[in-house]
């Protein structure tokens, strides 16, 4: 009979059991789907609305509760009936900036009793909304400061804008053809010049084809010619050639070529000069010779004839050398225009040519461009000379980056006389990708940790539970087993003599429900260092909390390295601030320590202690690593300062370290000597003071 009673007293604990995790995981859905509106809603009388749809999920009879938001006097849903906190009837203030803005309402019509449970439901709920209301106010006054931003945006349009202008007009106006086709032979874009030299329409309105339409005069040779050159270098000049106008006619020209990328495609740069008039004068010329050979002693006054027509020649090309010099100049002032660095060096690294004043021309050009006083060791210049093709290098020069592009420079012979080296100054555009890189990881590395803490702490929930039940059904099942075990019915279980399992199941039971509790502790350390952490400094910090919550994360990564030796005052105050941000500084620094430590009797000391005399609270981390250098310890916290960019380090962790402890109000020291090890000392107090 007393078996049966307790059998029943179990089912109805199971029961109650299962009914309370239900409303739990009503409560937590409710949670999880208001959280989703307030994440997703992007206007907050919709956001409004939807939390007060939904919120009565959470409670135990969705089916008659009534739900209703009301914020700055506006009742959502207007439709909800009004109704403040009686016996039935639940509410919570929607505090933003300290300011009561309105209230989460919820009540029962017909009286129902509000369990513990769903009171600190609706305070989560009200706690939800004032962030959620605070977050749009802060996006308004966002909104004000955006304008000026636009503006600044539009005027560095106009400016680029005004640049590529500025190209086209070059583009169009040079006097020679130019233009860009594909692989196949498409002309993409060409210049008046080209257009006008083959005698087609100027605005391009006929699209041509190299090979369709016949261009080349010969383009079984020409073609492949122009392919292999380019693969083998890039780009070459001073082909004599000639093209087929609209008119059927040849066109002598020399062209230029080169590989380049437009819209996103390998494509083939070619410029073409008109060679016509050279030809004819050449033309004329050998005539001129043969005709004063067969002639020269019979007409005298054919020389005369000859000479002047020489003249006028001669005057036709001095007017031609006048449009060549024109065309240099023109050149040079792009060859000036160019924002990079642009220096023109010979084998010797001698500069012969530069697009800066302040580069002298006979230097070397690691001297004068770097300051180095010696040659780089992975000179992109050295390698252009030795492989004779473009080289494009990221080289570092103490703290700052370089993007460093050297091009071979060809004589007629086809060798390399000297290199064109381009070098932009990237270091801001290294940094901001290291920033990036740095935090995608910490971003993947929250959804990582929170979605793997989830997946723990549903099974370790069952096990605790059911743990807990065991230990209570093993208090009465032994009794039973005892008196059958004195009588000689029980002699073993689960293949153990019955006196080892005696002794041994509870302290089993008692393991396991340790070990179960020991997970949940650390998962709930895991949950609290991946959450969303929204910078409010107001809560009562526990350094000693936090100090035990560090040290169980990083536990694999110290252990391998050092022992942590703890001495703390466990009558130290509580201080107010964020515990997530104080977790994030001290996690940095317990890193950077078992970092410092290369050696197998590694050490690393945590203390707390609190300074009367200041009324401060004081956090030290000790370790005897290899130190820090007087140089790097004067620049510890300056953000991007780092001593292993080679690792990975992208010297931003100190730097926010020391922001935090100043948003506490508190500071952050540090101690260190070389080979001796290393102290960070941070001090804050217990209660708010003025920031000095």
């Amino acid at each position: 009979m007393k078996t049966a009673t307790k059998r029943k007293e179990c089912i109805e604990c199971a029961h109650k059991l299962e009914h309370d995790l239900k409303e739990r995981i009503k409560e937590l859905e409710c949670l999880y789907i208001i959280s989703s509106h307030i994440e997703s809603g992007k206007n907050l009388g919709q956001v409004l609305e939807n939390v007060a749809a939904s919120l009565p999920r959470g409670f135990q009879y969705p089916e008659t509760a009534c739900a209703a938001l009301i914020l700055d006097g506006v009742r959502h849903p207007a439709s909800a009936p009004a109704g403040g906190a009686t016996r039935n009837a639940l509410q919570a203030d929607i505090v933003v900036n300290g300011k009561v803005r309105g209230q989460v309402r919820i009540r029962y019509p017909r009286g129902e009793e509000f369990l513990e449970e769903e009171k600190k439901l609706i305070k989560e709920i009200g706690r939800m909304i004032s962030k959620a209301v605070e977050r749009n106010d802060l996006q308004l006054e966002l909104k004000k400061y955006v304008g000026n931003l636009e503006g600044l945006v539009k005027a560095k349009t106009r400016e680029l804008q005004k640049s590529i202008q500025r190209f086209e007009d070059l583009f169009e106006n040079a006097p020679d053809g130019i233009v860009i086709s594909s692989m196949n032979g498409d002309i993409l874009k060409a210049n008046r010049a080209f257009y006008r030299m083959l005698h087609y329409p100027e605005d391009g309105s006929v699209k041509l084809n190299f090979v369709r339409d016949k261009l080349y005069a010969n383009i079984p040779r020409i073609r492949p010619v122009i392919f292999k050159k380019l693969k083998e270098k890039g780009f070459f000049g001073g082909m004599e050639m000639s093209l087929i106008d609209s008119r059927g006619q040849q066109c002598p020209v020399i062209g230029s070529f080169i590989l380049v990328d437009f819209d996103g495609r390998r494509c083939i740069e070619e410029v073409y000069k008109d060679i016509r008039l050279r030809k004819e004068l050449e033309q004329q010329l050998i005539e001129q010779n043969e005709n004063l050979e067969k002639t020269i002693q019979k007409r005298t006054a054919d020389l005369e004839n000859q000479r002047n027509l020489l003249v006028k020649k001669n005057a036709e090309l001095l007017s031609l050398s006048e449009k060549l010099n024109e065309s240099k100049n023109k050149l040079q002032t792009l060859f000036a225009a160019i924002t990079d660095q642009v220096v023109m060096i010979d084998r010797e690294f001698n500069v012969k040519m530069a697009n800066r004043q302040e580069v002298p021309e006979g230097g070397k050009c690691y001297a004068v461009v770097f300051g180095r006083e010696r040659p780089c060791e992975a000179c992109p210049g050295a390698m252009a000379f030795a492989q004779r093709r473009s080289i494009t290098l990221e080289q570092p020069f103490g703290e700052e980056y370089f993007l460093i592009q050297a091009y071979p420079i060809f004589d007629e012979r086809g060798q390399v006389e000297g290199v064109l080296e381009f070098s932009r100054r990237i270091t801001q555009q290294k940094n901001m990708e290291l920033q990036l890189i740095q935090t995608d990881k910490l971003a993947s590395l929250g959804q990582l940790v929170s979605g793997i803490a989830h997946e723990i702490n549903n099974p370790n929930t069952f096990i605790r539970g059911n743990v807990s039940i065991i230990q209570e059904a093993m208090k009465d099942i032994l009794p039973v087993l005892d008196a059958c075990a004195r009588e000689g019915k029980v002699a073993q279980v689960a293949r153990l003599n019955y006196d080892v399992f005696r002794s041994n199941i509870l302290i089993l039971l008692e393991d396991m429900a340790q070990g179960s509790n020991r997970i949940k502790a650390i998962v709930d350390g895991l949950r609290k260092f991946a959450k969303r952490d929204d910078g409010v400094l107001n809560d009562e910090v526990d350094l000693n909390e936090i100090v035990q919550s560090c040290l169980r994360l990083t536990a694999n990564q110290i252990g391998r390295k050092a022992k942590v030796r703890l001495e703390l005052d466990v009558s130290l105050p509580r201080v107010p601030g964020n515990f997530q941000r104080l977790e994030q500084v001290l996690v940095n620094i317990l890193i950077n320590a078992s970092q410092a430590i290369d050696k197998k009797a590694g050490e690393i000391t945590v203390r707390t202690a609190l300074l009367d005399k200041e009324r401060e609270a004081l956090l030290q981390v000790s370790d005897n690593g290899s130190g820090i250098d007087e140089k790097a310890r004067k620049q510890i916290f300056d953000p991007f300062f780092t001593t292993k960019r080679n690792q990975g380090g992208t010297g931003l962790g100190l730097s926010i370290a020391y922001g935090i402890i100043k948003e506490h109000k508190g500071r952050i020291d540090v101690e260190s000597k070389l080979g001796a090890g290393t102290t960070f000392s941070i001090r804050i107090p217990v209660a708010p003071k003025e920031n000095p």
